[in-house]
């Protein structure tokens, strides 16, 4: 078994953590205090490669695949901000449509991923569904040659920018199918931006749907076969939260090590004590366990290995929760500086928190696991 990464992925993992440092640790802050990501932000991580990655280069991709988007999402979740969520979104979703779609709306949409000014996003949370998608109340009418579109979704990120989108919605056999839909055009309007916890820069909108037409041959996938399209694009999202929840967590650990060093108490810093080294230990072993999981995971996910999702779900489990723990561990180091804003380590923490809720909660996952064990 090779643990090595290839010398374009180590070169990947390198261009996206110099623009971590250089680009968005300087303001990530601010990014978190006002939970909007700069446009010029975005299209500089457009103009680098880091959108599209898993989509050929005929539509404009990168095809760097899902190791090496892992690993830059990775670096850019280090800096605790939520700017990773447009690299994870402009990857995720357009592999969904380069799998699933036809050719006549992959090459509408995907080719616009290298510019960095439309964004993606996926609209299928609705206020009451949680994960299931027979309580959809958002329909899709077959009208002439297009679909009208009438409902509300909640909690969809970058939902009030401009771009491309898969929308999960109910259609007129009562099944869930996919559609591609332009963002911003009549018929489609978002409330404004909520406040979030942590992770400033998720940009999380709730849209509705009034008449909203949609060309018959934007259906993605076969009709009613929404779910099964949704089920791979939620295990991808998986894979991609633990990536950046382990940049946090490394994050979290630097941070510890740092402040451990510098504190001093009779004379002798603080990382001098066994009780600090063990918990520095502990956090290291987390980390570890927790960054080649995620590794295995988008390995199995590039490859198509048949048992990918449910590792996905599995690698979840493990990840969120032991993540937490190392940024609470490193809050702990921190005493009571670990409360205040004054210190990195906090927006580390609310950072963090999210995965356990986002895209799928632990307790979910679990089902899905366990199913899969005994099925």
């Amino acid at each position: 078994m090779n643990f090595d990464l290839t010398e374009e992925q180590r070169a990947i993992q390198k261009l996206a953590r110099d623009f971590t440092e250089q680009e968005i640790e300087p303001i990530a802050a601010r990014i978190d205090r006002e939970g909007k990501i700069p446009a010029v932000l975005i299209r500089k991580m457009a103009r680098l490669g880091l959108f599209g990655m898993t989509v050929p280069r005929k539509y404009g991709g990168t095809e760097a695949g899902v190791v090496s988007s892992i690993l830059a999402l990775e670096q850019l979740g280090y800096a605790g901000a939520g700017c990773w969520w447009a690299v994870a979104m402009n990857n995720s979703v357009p592999a969904v449509v380069n799998t699933y779609g036809s050719e006549e709306v992959k090459r509408k949409c995907l080719p616009s991923l290298g510019k960095g000014r439309l964004q993606f996003s996926i609209l299928f949370t609705e206020a009451d569904t949680g994960s299931d998608p027979k309580m959809l109340t958002t329909t899709a009418v077959a009208e002439g040659d297009s679909y009208l579109i009438n409902g509300t979704k909640r909690f969809i990120t970058f939902g009030s920018r401009d771009g491309y989108a898969t929308l999960y919605a109910k259609d007129d056999t009562g099944r869930c199918s996919c559609f591609l839909i332009e963002k911003n055009t009549a018929g489609y309007t978002t409330t404004k931006t909520w406040e979030l916890m942590g992770g400033g820069g998720i940009e999380a909108n709730d849209v509705y749907f009034e008449n909203m037409k949609v060309p018959r041959e934007n259906l993605i996938g076969e009709k009613g076969d929404g779910f099964r399209l949704l089920l791979h694009w939620i295990a991808s999202e998986k894979i991609e939260q633990c990536a950046a929840n382990v940049g946090i967590a490394q994050a979290a650990l630097d941070e510890a090590i740092t402040y451990s060093q510098q504190r001093r108490v009779r004379d002798k810093p603080i990382s001098r004590m066994q009780g600090i080294q063990w918990l520095l230990a502990e956090m290291k072993a987390k980390l570890e366990a927790a960054r080649w999981l995620t590794y295995r995971a988008a390995f199995l996910e590039e490859n198509g290995a048949p048992d990918w999702m449910t590792v996905a779900a599995a690698t979840k489990l493990f990840v969120a929760p032991a993540t937490m723990e190392v940024v609470e561990m490193a809050r702990r180091i921190h005493g009571g500086y670990g409360y205040t804003k004054e210190f990195k380590i906090e927006r580390l923490y609310r950072a963090a928190a999210g995965a356990s809720a986002i895209a799928v909660s632990l307790e979910i996952n679990k089902s899905i696991v366990g199913a899969a064990l005994v099925s």
